[in-house]
């Protein structure tokens, strides 16, 4: 489904148009249950949120995310057969 918003009256889409439509297309408009997310109020958000973050502390996050990673890789490497 395509994503878009009123704005002053207008239907702006967040999102390009699927290559398989074509002008004059009849199209169906319904009101979404809740707002879309605003990407670039998320963004700030967490800049905001990150602002006052610890060196000791992300550090702890990359250290994590880390071996996340090698762990997932691992995992792959199993299903495909490649290591024990």
């Amino acid at each position: 489904m395509l994503k878009a918003v009123l704005r002053e009256g207008v239907i702006v889409l967040l999102e390009p148009l699927p290559p398989d439509w074509e002008e004059g297309a009849a199209l169906e408009v319904a009101k979404a249950e809740s707002p879309p997310v605003d990407i670039d109020a998320w963004a700030e958000y967490m800049t905001r949120l990150c602002a006052g973050s610890q060196p000791e502390d992300e550090e702890t996050m990359r250290r994590a995310i880390e071996e996340h990673r090698q762990q997932a890789k691992a995992q792959v490497r199993r299903e495909m057969g490649l290591s024990a």
